[in-house]
């Protein structure tokens, strides 16, 4: 009670006072429930703007505004058990606008791991990796306007060999300097397969984000083809291929 007292007769005699840290603000929680399971978002964190537990199921997220360094906790139930949980305080483990990732792997994520519609899409993400790379140094070696245009040409030929034919793609796809896709980061969540079509969830965490993808993909004979590539984006998913 001292201290305090003291501090605030500190500011009134100098004028105010200057407080550091960082304000109350916002961040994202991005995840994936199965969807097989009752599941239920909770979120416990002192001003949270929407703490009441919330059903999700597959990708979800949740914009949550909170107050500064107080902690606070996510957690994802499925059939009234606990799933999975992420323990934080607001600018110290995660900032304005950062992403908390809440992941649950489904059964099939490792019960279909070495199906063929698997290994296809690791093959692509494999070659999409080095694809990336060679073209950021394309970019380096012949300047931004050549080096995109070759690695735009390049990219063509890679969706030729891994998609179906008349599958839409982006125009032009750029390198980045961390790769979206990557066999050795991206962790397969689900996997569904019905017949001749599968779908693949998948997830990349980052330092402060997670990228969350879907592969759709169609058996053609004995091979297995790209038909759609997608992204959770803030308002949706959205076409990446």
């Amino acid at each position: 009670m001292r201290r305090w007292i003291g501090i605030a007769l500190v500011c009134s005699l100098t004028g105010g006072c200057i407080t550091f840290g960082p304000r109350d603000g916002s961040l994202q929680v991005i995840g994936y429930a199965p969807t097989d399971g009752n599941c239920q978002l909770q979120i416990t964190a002192p001003g949270a703007s929407n703490a009441d537990a919330a059903p999700v199921q597959g990708y979800f997220q949740r914009h949550v505004m909170v107050h500064a360094s107080r902690p606070g906790r996510v957690a994802l139930l499925c059939n009234g058990r606990l799933q999975a949980e992420r323990n934080f305080r607001y600018g110290r483990d995660v900032r304005f606008g950062e992403v908390l990732p809440l992941l649950v792997f489904e059964r099939s994520a490792l019960d279909l791991s070495g199906s063929a519609p698997v290994l296809h899409m690791r093959a692509f993400q494999s070659d999409f990796l080095d694809w990336n790379n060679a073209s950021l140094a394309g970019v380096t070696e012949h300047g931004s306007s050549h080096g995109l245009a070759l690695a735009s040409a390049a990219y063509a030929k890679l969706v030729e060999h891994y998609a179906l034919p008349g599958t839409p793609r982006n125009v032009m796809q750029r390198p980045s300097v961390e790769s979206p896709h990557d066999p050795a980061l991206e962790q397969v969540l689900a996997v569904q397969i019905i017949g001749d079509a599968a779908s693949i969830r998948t997830a990349q965490q980052r330092r402060s984000s997670v990228l969350i993808h879907e592969y759709r993909l169609q058996r053609v004979q004995d091979d297995w083809r790209l038909t759609g590539l997608y992204r959770l984006e803030a308002d949706g998913m959205k076409p990446a291929l």
